[in-house]
């Protein structure tokens, strides 16, 4: 019986240890759900990727587009017989934007008065307006209509050289075509609109004044001066301000040929409605549109986002699936470690109770071999053989370690998913995050680095993860995948960078740029407009909000000039440092 018992035992003691191995073990890594058939040749689908539908698009920017009108008046506030005649559109409530040389009284003029009339899909009706701020060089002019209730349009920071472009405005030659002079004029009716593309950037304008300016392809007339060009996505990518005609020389030569369209590009507006104070939307994203009717043929692009968003669902549902098996697990693990437990708990109590039984039953008689006597046993022998023999056995302290191990697995399997044990590790981790500035040393890596800087070393620098902060002054603007970003021009040398740090400010990258002259005095001007940059206090909660909004325009001024390849890509690999130390490059962050 002692035997069986302590085979049992044996027994007992390695399936507790194989069953608490098992039980410890991740349940992810028992229970994984499979991937779907589909989803590997869809697993480069961005379901952002979605074209706009630039029909739709167009169609609602086309709301925000007007006509203008100005009314010329001589000595005495006669009505002259010449009206003045352009377009323009809304880039802020109660603000729009048109050509200043629409605006601008000629000489035999003494005074003007200044129309806006809506396009007629908007319901709203004509009404006079005020000049905000002109801009001659460039040839902008801000007006201001109170109460006007139209959608402004948005500017698109990076316009791309071939990207198809929308004009739209109100060209003269169409109102006398269709017969509308006078008072019909002060009707809303619909923009004309021409298509083309970006054919050149340049530098100065056709007046000859340094205004970045762009030739395109859509066909503009009189009457279109002001009024936008549009990318696909109904955003404004530059005004029209220009048009080149045919003309003949004296001896029959063709001086300019038609079809040169000139627009003032988006950055120039951009920086103008700056220097004003008025707030516009912007965006640095390229446009990916297409027309409805490409939408509605593109077959392939509608089955694969067909098929993605079915892999997706299917995802989904084995993905739920799997967390229902793997709650069933948890349920049967939980459950089998407390029988186990008992069995344990009741084995050591047999094999207690067989080794120290109750007194009155704690002797054991010889066996009765041992009892025959012989002839010649003599009888004080006899007598001592059948006297009852204690046995001592010492206590298992074995048993009750293996007892206890096993409660702890127990208990382990039970709280390792409690939500307590889960909050106090969420709390530790926020914790390592806020902590403090620590000092980081940085060396090149050359294998990382496709071309560094010439005779670039390591640097050291402090780091505080917590207020994206660098040296305790110079701020980083976080993105949405937790990289650091931050851009410089110099303003000595033609050259921009763009800084990028990890999360953890293990890994630093620098892109170096080399820009043209113009670029780089245009660069510099409108990034000297937007102020030195500083880390914001942790508890003044709008100085951070004032640093994050300034951050994203300094992003979106870079991204405008930088796209374009970089000139050098440097990478450091940081560690903490063992004791502060001066910094070794202080400009290189």
């Amino acid at each position: 019986m002692g035997r069986s018992i302590q085979s049992i035992g044996r027994l007992a003691a390695a399936g507790i240890i194989a069953l608490s191995a098992l039980f410890c073990a991740p349940v992810s890594a028992q229970i994984l759900p499979p991937p779907p058939a589909d989803a590997e040749p869809l697993a480069g689908i961005d379901p952002a990727l979605q074209p706009v539908n630039s029909t739709k698009a167009l169609s609602a920017s086309e709301q925000s587009v007007v006509r203008v009108l100005v009314v010329y008046r001589g000595y005495g506030g006669v009505p002259l017989d010449s009206v003045g005649m352009g377009s323009g559109f809304v880039v802020a409530p109660g603000y729009i934007v048109t050509n200043y040389h629409v605006i601008e009284t000629p000489p035999e003029a003494t005074s003007a008065e200044i129309y806006i009339v809506p396009h007629k899909g908007t319901g709203a009706a004509y009404q006079q307006v005020t000049l905000v701020k002109p801009w001659v060089e460039g040839d902008l002019a801000l007006l201001r209509a109170d109460g006007l209730k139209i959608a402004p349009l948005k500017l698109s920071l990076v316009p791309q050289k071939n990207q198809r472009i929308v004009a739209m405005g109100y060209p003269g030659i169409t109102d006398r075509l269709l017969k509308r002079g006078g008072t019909e004029l002060l009707e809303p009716a619909d923009a004309y609109v021409t298509q083309g593309s970006i054919a050149l950037f340049a530098s100065t304008n056709p007046d000859g004044s340094r205004v970045d300016t762009l030739f395109h392809t859509a066909p503009i007339n009189p009457g279109n001066s002001g009024g936008p060009l549009m990318d696909e996505c109904g955003q404004v990518v530059g005004v029209n301000t220009w048009s080149a005609v045919s003309t003949l020389s004296e001896s029959g030569d063709m001086d300019v040929p038609a079809g040169q369209y000139v627009a003032t590009h988006v950055s120039a507006l951009y920086t103008f409605l700056q220097s004003t104070g008025v707030t516009v939307q912007t965006t640095s994203e390229p446009c990916y549109a297409k027309s409805e009717d490409e939408i509605i043929k593109d077959d392939g692009l509608s089955r694969a986002l067909a098929a993605y968003r079915d892999a997706q669902a299917k995802r989904l549902e084995e993905q739920r699936k799997a967390e229902q098996m793997n709650a069933l697990m948890d349920q049967l693990q939980l459950g089998a470690l407390v029988l186990l437990s008992v069995l344990v708990v009741v084995l050591i109590a047999l094999i207690i109770r067989r080794r120290h039984p109750p007194k009155g039953k704690e002797t054991h008689a010889l066996p009765e071999a041992a009892h025959a006597e012989t002839p010649h046993t003599e009888p004080h022998l006899a007598k001592a053989r059948t006297e009852k023999v204690h046995h001592k056995h010492p206590f298992p302290w074995g048993w009750i370690a293996l007892a206890v191990f096993v409660v702890l697995i127990a208990l382990a399997f039970v709280l390792r998913e409690s939500p307590a044990v889960q909050k106090m590790s969420q709390i530790s981790e926020a914790d390592a995050t806020k902590a403090g500035p620590v000092r980081l040393t940085c060396d090149v890596d050359l294998k990382a680095s496709p071309k560094p800087l010439p005779g670039v070393g390591p640097t050291d620098f402090e780091f505080d993860a917590g207020h994206a902060c660098v040296n305790g002054r110079t701020p980083y603007e976080a993105q949405t995948n937790g990289t650091l970003l931050r851009f410089t021009v110099s303003e000595s040398e033609p050259t921009a960078a763009r800084l990028e740090l990890s999360r953890d400010g293990l890994t630093f990258k620098r892109s170096d740029y080399r820009l043209t002259p113009e670029q780089h005095r245009d660069y510099v001007a409108q990034r000297a407009a937007l102020g030195s940059l500083r880390c914001a206090s942790g508890k003044d909660t709008g100085q951070a909000e004032a640093l994050k909004d300034n951050m994203r325009k300094v992003r979106q001024l870079a991204q405008s000039f930088l796209n374009f390849a970089p000139e050098t890509e440097t990478v450091w690999r940081c560690r903490k440092a063992p004791e502060p130390a001066a910094p070794k490059s202080p400009n290189a962050l």
